[in-house]
């Protein structure tokens, strides 16, 4: 897939007439995306046109547990549904300014699609003025209406609710996959170690959605290889309480040195909650059950 970034100080855009054109911030690919982009990929050449970060980064909002995929994860899901070109826009104060003709000037026009793709409630230009209506008087446009279920809609927003409240099994089901986040590990205070649960502390350079305290199993990929995993989002209250959580991620049937490496951790489902015990080893006999329910759970 070929990724082109989009500055507004120096707009230099190649036309493409045979593009089907996907415009959204897309945060989580969720299946009312993937309806969107899949039915554009099934049409033969397809671009997907999002933003590095939300728009609420730049006016400074919402700059910590906010997003469901980084632009690293959208490259690597977009690559595997088929689409061909990643356009990135990269926010600016100069791009939350431009207006809607502008954006449709400036940008769609130099691209000149052969058609664009775009959920009912998509918005762009200064204060969110421009629609799919709009939009449709210079393109040829497809909208699609928001998926609902049991009768309620499915949206990025329904999602990260989900994910904050640990329930991670249906965040999964609405996204198609489990519920994944990626970081480095780090070097932690090796509490883990000296119980005999070595873990690998996830330092996120990405402000995702984290879900609720607590532990969960899930999976563990690093170096091409998935591996099991027992999940802790948790403040240390018996060994040592913290201000904020932390990921810890102890990873079954694999004992290296792993620190430098980037890592994805996926939350399968929350088994328990984070409680202080009176002391390590009562601590240490609950982690061994935890572990079995792991074994039995995970393939």
């Amino acid at each position: 897939m070929e990724i082109i970034e989009i500055e507004c100080s120096q707009i230099n855009l190649k036309e493409n007439r045979e593009l089907n054109l996907c415009l959204g911030f897309f945060d989580g690919l969720h299946i009312g995306h993937r309806k969107i982009i899949s039915s554009a990929v099934k049409l033969g050449h397809t671009g997907v046109m999002t933003f590095d970060v939300p728009p609420s980064f730049a006016l400074g909002k919402n700059t910590v547990n906010s997003c469901l995929t980084s632009l690293y994860d959208k490259n690597n899901l977009l690559s595997k549904l088929g689409v061909e070109y990643l356009y990135v826009l990269r926010m600016s104060k100069e791009l939350l300014e431009m207006d809607k003709d502008s954006f449709i000037n400036k940008i769609l026009k130099k691209i000149n699609p052969k058609s664009i793709f775009v959920g009912d409630d998509y918005r762009f230009g200064h204060n969110a003025e421009g629609t799919p209506e709009y939009l449709s008087k210079f393109f040829t446009v497809k909208v699609f209406d928001q998926i609902t279920e049991n009768g309620k809609k499915i949206s990025s927003h329904t999602i990260r609710d989900l994910v904050r409240d640990g329930n991670v099994k249906e965040a999964a089901h609405f996204l198609t996959q489990n519920y994944t986040i990626n970081g480095l590990i780090a070097h932690g205070k090796g509490n883990g170690a000296l119980i005999g649960f070595k873990t690998a502390n996830l330092e996120l350079d990405f402000p995702y959605v984290l879900p609720k305290v607590g532990v969960y199993i899930g999976y563990a990929t690093l170096l091409e290889k998935r591996y099991r995993a027992m999940i802790c989002v948790s403040t240390h209250p018996t060994i040592m309480e913290l201000n904020d959580p932390i990921i810890e991620v102890h990873i079954l049937d694999l004992d290296e040195d792993l620190y430098g490496r980037y890592m994805d951790v996926e939350f399968v489902e929350f088994i328990r909650e984070i409680k202080k015990f009176d002391n390590i080893d009562k601590l240490k006999a609950q982690l061994e059950k935890d572990l079995e329910k792991a074994k039995n759970l995970l393939k």
